[in-house]
Parts: C-alpha cells; structure tokens; sequence
C-alpha cells in the first residue's frame, strides 16, 4: 500500500506538501496540486483517515454528501419554510461549525468506485464529520468508509451494522398507510407510479403498498405499476403510459409529491378529473401539497426532524457535545381533497 512519502517521491515534493493537497488546507500552487493529484491516482494512495479522526486537531467543517436523487438540491421549502438542509445548516451554523456540501457522485459501470472516490474528495477537504444523505454509496462502501472515517451519520438510510449512526423512517408502514386510505376509501382498482424501486427506500414502501392490497385478496396488475424517478417529468410520462394501455384505475398512488402533482395536472389535461374521476395520493408532504388544485392527500414524512436529529448526533461525535437526539420518525397520514370516497 503506498504511503505519503511515496506520493511526494513520485511527485518530486515534500511530505508537507503532499499533506498540504490532502487536506485542501494551505497553499499550494496549481501546477504542484496537479502533480501530486497525479501521483496519488497513479499509486492509488488513500490518506490514513483513521489516524486524522484520533487526532484532537478539527477544523469545525461538517460535510453534506448528497445526490440529485436525495431531494437535497431540489427542495420546494419557501423563504418561510424550514427545509432539510435549511435546519442541517442552521443547527451546524448554532455551535459555529461551517459546513460544505457535495454533489455526490454515483458509481457507474465504467467508474464503479466513483461515489467512494467523491466521499474521500469531501475528507479530503478537512470535514471531522460527514452526513451521508440517501442512498448514494453502497451499504459495503458505507461500512468500509466508517472502518476508516468513523464520524459519519446517515441520513434516511438504514445499515444494521451501523444502525445507532442512522437516522431513518418506515418506509414500508409509509407505503402501506398510503395504500390503505386508498382501499378504505372504497377504491380497488389501484395504479401506481412509484420511485427508484433498486433503492431500499423506494422498494420498501411499494412493498408496503402491495403488502396492503393483498389484505384485500387484491393483486396489483402489472401494467399498473409504473417505476419511476421521484421527477415531475416521470409523474406526467407515468399518466400517459397509464393511459395510452388504456388502464382501468380509478386511484393513483405515487412515489412522491412532485410525482403526484404533474399527474393531477396531466390528467387534468387529459380531460380527467382530480378526484371526481381519478384519485390521487402522494407521498412527503411537501410544501407545495396543500396548494395543489385539490390540494393533494398525502404521506408526511418527518424528514425535518431526522435532518434535525442527524446533524445533532454529528456534532455530539465530532466535538464532544451532549445534544439530545432521537430515533423515533413516525409517518402520518394528511388527507386533504384529492381522494375520493367512493365505498
């Protein structure tokens, strides 16, 4: 495994320097950055986080791993609404901490270790402690990164081998809540447009759904179900195909609200009326929610609190302070006038 004074060999610098890159702190010119940037792809160095973490030295900076999919980058909070990464930032900001947050990159095919080369990126820049958000970085990746870099916390994920680092809600019960205000509702004929189901998240709650429908002696058919990608534009495509196949739903249940929102309105545009012809449910409850035209029944999830509870543990890790934090994230129904009862 090569070490430091490999890298500064390679790269015709000092150790200091080399350390200086590592860290992002100090100043190092352009042309000597690429140089050890170089030498460290080449002999595939990893910095000794470990052995940083047991340090008392921090630099007061709490890192944001995210990805598009998280919701972190995208969220429909207004100027006075608190979203997720509002409250991470504010409750950092309290205790004089700085934070920065990183556009996670997901692994592909061609680069499968590019989420975990991101993750190291964001050490790299001095963070003591990390929030992991979703469900970027495999569970084996997480567990490895927590073996070297152990203050991290999780954010709406589940890994049973670090579950007292997780902060996370049922997404199953979610799932089958949502489903069952549907089937008490009288509605059998049920469709669904649901999220990533290769995600934990989105396959537990549409489990949760058809756990629901087969208390009923009801079989969700297949050309009802719909797998999406939490986007505006997957809720409008979702409709059509529904409809182009000439569907025979009279509810839909969707993976989250924007979904629900571009299919109130792409039915609408269809001629098909929320909830008189159609009914709709979504799954967050968002801000937009209760402004939709109906406004739109939905699952509230305690995304907040867990953003909230997650960040407290962090610092609790990294600083030594004695944060209250919970675990407990219970799911609610919030029925507005998008489903119709039509038992």
């Amino acid at each position: 495994m090569a070490t430091i004074k490999d890298v500064a060999k390679l790269a015709g610098v000092g150790i200091g320097t080399v350390s200086r890159v590592v860290s992002g702190n100090g100043s190092v010119s352009h042309k000597t950055s690429v140089k050890v940037n170089n030498a460290i792809n080449i002999l595939n160095y990893k910095p000794n986080y470990t052995a940083r973490s047991l340090s008392s030295k921090t630099f007061d900076i709490i890192g944001i791993w995210a990805t598009e999919s998280s919701g972190a980058f995208n969220s429909t909070a207004d100027a006075d609404t608190n979203s997720p990464l509002k409250i991470i930032e504010h409750e950092i900001s309290r205790h004089n901490k700085h934070c920065i947050l990183i556009d996670g990159n997901v692994s592909t095919p061609n680069n499968p270790n590019e989420a975990v080369q991101s993750f190291e990126r964001l050490i790299s820049r001095g963070c003591d402690g990390i929030l992991i958000w979703g469900f970027g970085l495999h569970p084996k990746d997480v567990i490895q990164l927590e073996k070297q870099f152990p203050n991290i916390a999780l954010l709406n994920n589940k890994i049973d081998l670090i579950k007292n680092k997780c902060f996370y809600y049922d997404h199953y019960t979610a799932g089958k809540i949502a489903a069952q205000h549907l089937l008490k509702n009288g509605h059998t004929k049920i469709a669904c447009i649901t999220g990533d189901l290769k995600t934990d998240d989105g396959y537990a709650r549409h489990n949760g759904v058809i756990d629901a429908l087969k208390e009923y002696d009801i079989e969700m058919k297949p050309e009802h179900i719909i797998e999406g990608d939490y986007s505006f534009k997957c809720g409008e495509q979702g409709v059509k195909n529904l409809l182009n196949q000439n569907s025979d739903f009279s509810a839909l249940l969707c993976g989250n609200d924007s979904i629900a929102m571009a299919a109130i309105s792409t039915l609408s545009k269809e001629g098909l009326s929320v909830p008189n012809d159609v009914s709709v449910i979504g799954y967050d409850d968002n801000v937009v929610a209760n402004y939709t035209s109906p406004p739109l029944t939905t699952v509230r999830v305690p995304f907040n609190d867990m953003a909230l509870f997650s960040t407290k543990f962090l610092l609790n890790q990294c600083y030594g302070l004695d944060l209250s934090i919970s675990y407990d994230f219970p799911v609610e129904l919030i029925v507005r006038e998008s489903v119709k009862n039509i038992a």
